[in-house]
């Protein structure tokens, strides 16, 4: 009896440690086969001149409730074969429908037009883990340059729409995201003597950390220092193309 329980024992063993094997296999397997986030940072941030150009009156502003509607429709109609970034939505629907719907109300996902399918993407982070980036994310406030600076409107961007919508990332349990990237768009109006009449500053700021930082934070189990202190925080005016510009906002 002995002997059967030690073989047993043994055979547990093996299976789980060919099943972990098997699973770090296919989790190599979806980093190589999903873009890399900082492609699509880049995108998003080409995006900014069509968002200038539709910031006065928000005409083509998404409804969230069809965003969640086309996913479930792609999500019932998807084919046998599925990409990895389709089993990855698959596996992680609830928690994103669920970013989608309970986000601050300060942050809208943005108008249809700035993205193609849906507003994120399943990316690989430095050929080393799986990140999830929810782009196309909307400041519903204009902000005056006649009162506040361009760096102190990121300075609100960052503090009362970005870091409190991270608060919607609370239902992702799963350990196979390792990284979350969320873009914000914002506009501002220069109405300061000398500017363009109806001058409009449009930007695109960008936070991308780790899941468990994020969350740990909106536990308040770390402060905003700590948070940005192990972050990557990348800002876009639409200048330049195809640049990622890292930025470091001081925390007092």
């Amino acid at each position: 009896m002995k002997q059967i329980l030690l073989i047993f024992a043994v055979l547990v063993q093996v299976i789980g440690a060919k099943a972990q094997e098997s699973r770090g296999h296919i989790t190599a397997i979806a980093r190589h086969e999903l873009p890399s986030i900082s492609k699509y940072i880049l995108a998003t941030q080409d995006n900014l001149g069509i968002y200038k150009q539709n910031l006065s009156n928000h005409s083509q502003e998404h409804d969230v409730n069809s965003i969640i509607k086309d996913i479930e429709t792609y999500l019932n109609a998807m084919p046998k074969n599925r990409s990895e970034s389709d089993n990855l939505l698959s596996r992680h629907f609830n928690p994103l429908r669920h970013f989608f719907l309970t986000t601050t109300n300060k942050t809208s996902v943005a108008t249809e037009f700035l993205y193609s399918v849906n507003p994120y993407q399943f990316c690989n982070y430095n050929d080393t883990a799986i990140a999830l980036y929810i782009f196309a994310l909307n400041d519903d406030i204009t902000y005056s340059l006649e009162k506040l600076t361009e760096k102190k409107v990121m300075r609100k961007v960052l503090d009362e729409c970005l870091l409190p919508s991270l608060k919607a990332l609370d239902e992702f349990k799963d350990n196979e995201i390792k990284y979350m990237g969320l873009s914000v768009y914002f506009g501002s109006k220069d109405t300061r003597e000398g500017s363009p009449k109806d001058h409009i500053v449009s930007g695109c700021l960008t936070l991308v950390a780790r899941l468990n930082d994020i969350q740990q934070f909106s536990s308040g189990l770390i402060t905003e220092k700590g948070l940005l202190a192990n972050s990557e925080l990348y800002y876009s005016d639409g200048t330049e193309s195809q640049v990622l510009n890292r930025i470091v906002i001081n925390v007092d």
